[in-house]
């Protein structure tokens, strides 16, 4: 499923997700095949943003973030058998693609977050690259990453997994989980990324260094060197979190999607010892936490507004429901179990 601006939903798609208004009065329910007066009265009644179910790749291509983004997996693609090859690749393409991200993201990195959060399944290496590169350009932002560094980031963070190409594709695509043989071949992959990477002349220098970092933990937990503190590169600290949080929410063969709140909690425990506490804080706040005034599901069916957001705790805010306020950090059996609606243009 995928969230587009009202402007360019076209009649004939069918909703994702059940339309509500900034009351909580539903507008419109979850499988409703859109009409042009459909469209017409819930832009009328002040919807941004619809979801929608099509997940195919041309879809992916037509709107705005989705195109940019599709054409990032495009050339990514584009680089695999060179780098299969053990051949240098375009690295000219892949600077102006994360020049277009960053560029992008400054603008409004929300509907580039919400793309990231509304993947149910697994995806791809490359989608995956992508994926971490998004958020962690996001996360950059909010830390007041200068647009320069930010690049090198956006650069950096979509290679950080090329090592995988050079894993057995049964291996990589197997529908259970590693034994402890397969998964020994596996942790390779950073030094691969970075071998494959350090190979390639006039290259972005922080690349090498975050391919063979990212499964760094700040408390020599990590692999493959087991390195610790301030040995681990800041990007790498950045995509080592971004690349744990989009695997938690995305569907394995093995287990079920985990819930965005679940996923932060799992992050906040992380970094206690193995992520960068900082950074984790920031990245909840600014990438997992709800908008302020989003109209949010709980897990026990209503539905109200995102009020105040809790610093210590960035997936539990405080919620209206009919006026009345809920905090979910004092109440840990609810949560939130989906954004119905966004206020932003």
């Amino acid at each position: 499923m995928f969230s587009l601006r009202i402007d360019d939903v076209k009649t004939g798609m069918t909703l994702a997700e059940p339309v509500f208004n900034m009351n909580g009065t539903k507008l419109l329910g979850e499988d409703s095949v859109l009409t042009g007066k459909m469209i017409l009265r819930l832009k009328n009644a002040g919807a941004k943003r619809l979801w929608v179910t099509d997940d195919s790749f041309s879809f992916l291509q037509e709107f705005g973030p989705q195109k940019i983004v599709g054409e990032t997996v495009i050339e990514l693609e584009k680089a695999k058998s060179r780098i299969v090859e053990g051949k240098a690749f375009d690295i000219q393409v892949i600077n102006e693609v994360s020049h277009e991200l960053v560029e992008q993201i400054i603008i409004n990195e929300l509907p580039f977050a919400e793309m990231v959060r509304m993947k149910s399944t697994e995806t791809g290496v490359f989608e995956h690259m992508v994926d971490v590169s998004l958020l962690a350009v996001i996360t950059a932002k909010s830390m007041g990453m200068d647009k320069l560094d930010m690049r090198f980031l956006c650069f950096a963070s979509l290679v950080h997994d090329v090592g995988k190409l050079m894993i057995p594709g049964e291996i990589l695509g197997k529908p259970d989980k590693l034994n402890d043989t397969e998964m020994r071949v596996v942790k390779k992959h950073p030094l691969i990324g970075f071998d494959v990477l350090s190979s390639i002349d006039g290259i972005n220098k922080h690349a090498p260094v975050v391919a063979l970092q990212h499964h760094e933990r700040l408390d020599g937990s990590g692999y493959p060197n087991g390195i610790k503190g301030n040995q681990i590169h800041l990007y790498s600290r950045i995509v080592a979190i971004a690349d744990i949080y989009t695997a938690l929410i995305r569907e394995k063969v093995y287990r079920p999607r985990l819930p965005v709140y679940e996923a932060g909690e799992i992050l906040w425990s992380q970094a206690e010892a193995g992520l960068d506490r900082t950074l984790t804080s920031n990245f909840l706040r600014n990438v997992v936490a709800f908008p302020l005034r989003s109209m949010v599901k709980l897990n026990n069916g209503l539905v109200g507004k995102v009020v105040y957001q809790n610093s210590d705790f960035p997936t539990r805010p405080i919620v209206s429901v009919d006026g009345e306020m809920i905090d979910l950090a004092e109440t840990p059996t609810v949560f939130v179990a989906e954004v119905v609606a966004y206020e932003h243009d």
